[in-house]
């Protein structure tokens, strides 16, 4: 998956998906905010990063609770999770991140949700 917005958001269409909002934060880092096929909404912030830390997690939890959303997916595209990663999106309180390494389908999201700190990688 590319980290540009445009692209981003249309890989999550394809997957079935609808694209509330897509957002270019930066060169390697993406925010998409994505309705499931139920409807809810929920952040994806895809980041081309080869270590993903606590420090990205941590940014992006403060990223969902300043957009008032509760639930998040953390895309590490090309990269992978730090162990202290893994830790601190498991002990958030309000908010419930997934880990992964790319996105999978809506369907898949329907079906199982989203689940803490799961690597869906």
């Amino acid at each position: 998956m590319d980290v540009v917005a445009r692209e981003a958001a249309a890989h999550a269409r394809r997957l079935g998906y609808q694209v509330i909002t897509a957002e270019q934060l930066r060169a390697t880092r993406c925010l998409l905010v994505l309705a499931e096929p139920s409807g809810q909404p929920f952040a994806v912030l895809v980041q081309r990063r080869a270590l993903i830390t606590a420090a990205n997690v941590q940014d992006f939890a403060e990223i969902l609770f300043l957009r008032r959303l509760t639930r998040g997916l953390l895309i590490a595209v090309d990269g992978v999770f730090s162990n202290e990663a893994r830790r601190t999106a498991q002990e958030l309180r309000h908010v419930s991140m997934t880990l992964a390494t790319d996105l999978p389908p809506a369907s898949t999201i329907a079906a199982a949700g989203l689940n803490p700190a799961v690597d869906l990688g």
